[in-house]
């Protein structure tokens, strides 16, 4: 293996994680669009992962919390977006349990649920469109009735 492939596919790499965290999937997506071989990818994720670069439990409490203060999403909608990003189920889990009260997502709903009120002035809480708007937002239907027929 070329150690020039492996500082370049590293320099890459540490320029993607200037931007964010990234998962382990994600790195290795990443690299493979710009045609490095699994072999040098490879290697570069085990150097990250020992230096503690990449680290998805990290990554998982990062996004969980990105979505809480800027983008209100469901723990539904979370939990897939972090599965499709390559974390692990159990990962997952433990950061939603650890960020993500029940009592938060709640607030999320009710805030995104005046939010669509606001726009509308001829729709009601009661509004189905409202209530399929914050089921595609990743809440659950038990938690959408509860803040809709209050």
């Amino acid at each position: 293996m070329d150690d020039d492939q492996f500082i370049e596919a590293r320099n890459k790499a540490f320029h993607l994680l200037s931007y964010r965290e990234r998962t382990i999937k994600e790195m290795r997506d990443r690299l493979k669009k710009k045609d490095f071989s699994a072999e040098v990818i490879e290697k570069v994720i085990t150097y990250l992962l020992e230096k503690d670069y990449l680290n998805e439990q990290r990554f998982a409490e990062m996004w969980i919390r990105s979505r809480i203060n800027h983008h209100p999403r469901g723990r539904k909608l979370i939990y897939k977006e972090l599965k499709d990003k390559g974390v692990e189920r159990k990962i997952i889990n433990s950061a939603l349990d650890e960020y993500l009260s029940r009592e938060k997502e709640l607030e999320m709903a009710s805030y995104l649920m005046n939010k669509w009120l606001r726009r509308r002035k001829d729709e009601d809480s009661s509004s189905y469109k409202l209530k399929n708007y914050l089921a595609s937002k990743g809440f659950n239907y038990d938690m959408i009735y509860e803040i809709t027929d209050k």
